[in-house]
């Protein structure tokens, strides 16, 4: 599901799987799973409601750990990342301004480096990957270790 609506058609995207395998069908439930985690976080992003029926899920699991790591780590975009990142404001004490700026308040980009006194949207982005990074490590800093060392040895790979 994507998150930006389609210049010509005003719509937003969607990837339909159709499984013509066992491991198609596996995988195809396990995004409508997260699909289903993340309707209610995306609708309330995008303001459309999606015709499935939520899961009401505020607990951090495995996706939402790799997600996380990839945002963190990597190169993940924020808002492809909406729900774990949700799920993770959720959890999480830690102040985390540039985040919660984003994704709580729906601040834009702009005001949001006008407020942190950051240069710019890179900038931004910078801080809100520490942001993610420091927020793994306080709910478990063995974890969130093993997952940046793991995207670390993917990154050489490609």
């Amino acid at each position: 599901m994507g998150n930006h609506k389609e210049a010509s058609s005003g719509c937003y995207t969607a990837m339909a799987l159709l499984p013509i395998s066992e491991a198609g069908a596996r995988l195809a439930h396990r995004e409508h799973q997260r699909l289903r985690r993340d309707a209610e976080i995306l609708a309330r992003w995008n303001g459309e409601a999606i015709p499935v029926i939520p899961l009401k899920a505020s607990t951090l699991n495995d996706d939402d750990w790799d997600e996380l790591a990839g945002f963190a780590f990597a190169h993940r975009p924020l808002l492809t990342s909406l729900g774990s990142l949700s799920r993770l404001l959720e959890r999480c004490e830690l102040a985390l301004p540039a985040l919660r700026g984003r994704l709580e308040e729906k601040c834009s980009d702009a005001n949001l480096c006008i407020r942190l006194g950051l240069p710019g949207r890179k900038a931004l982005l910078v801080a809100q990957r520490r942001e993610v990074a420091h927020a793994l490590t306080a709910l478990d800093d063995e974890r969130a270790q093993r997952l940046r060392e793991r995207v670390l040895q993917w990154q050489f790979f490609h």
